[in-house]
């Protein structure tokens, strides 16, 4: 009866599991279309990626974490429905990317390395690299 009761008044509240995320910055293209970035997972944990080959899964390593005010930062940019909308493939021989998935959504944008994204794309990009920069490594 207790746990019963535990449940609605979670329910009545609002109360639901924390969304799962993941964001990753980097780049990618040339001869091989390998690549490396730097992904930071809802847990804090920071995991270096790369790939020697395009279509290859990359290698990763736990390198470090963002701590808690950061990662608050990143989930509410990631939850913005306007990201969620945005729309770039505009690949060049190198390229720089961000990739993310936020609960079921996963979205890649991918740039020549010389250009910039489209907001909100853009803005979500310059905070993960502040987070990584900021980051305990």
């Amino acid at each position: 009866m207790r746990v019963l009761f535990i449940a609605i008044l979670l329910a009545l509240s609002g109360w639901a599991e924390p969304v799962q995320w993941s964001v990753s910055v980097g780049t990618s293209g040339g001869v091989t279309g390998g690549g490396s970035g730097k992904m930071i997972q809802s847990s804090g944990d920071i995991l270096v990626e790369e790939w020697a080959a395009a279509g290859q899964a990359p290698v990763r390593e736990v390198t470090g974490y963002v701590n808690r005010e950061e990662l608050d930062i990143l989930e509410r940019m990631l939850a913005d429905p306007q990201l969620h909308k945005a729309q770039v493939s505009k690949p060049g021989t190198m390229s720089r990317f961000l990739k993310f998935s936020y609960g079921e959504i996963k979205k890649t944008f991918t740039v020549d390395e010389a250009a910039t994204f489209p907001e909100p794309v853009e803005r979500l990009c310059k905070e993960v690299n502040r987070a990584l920069s900021a980051a305990k490594q």
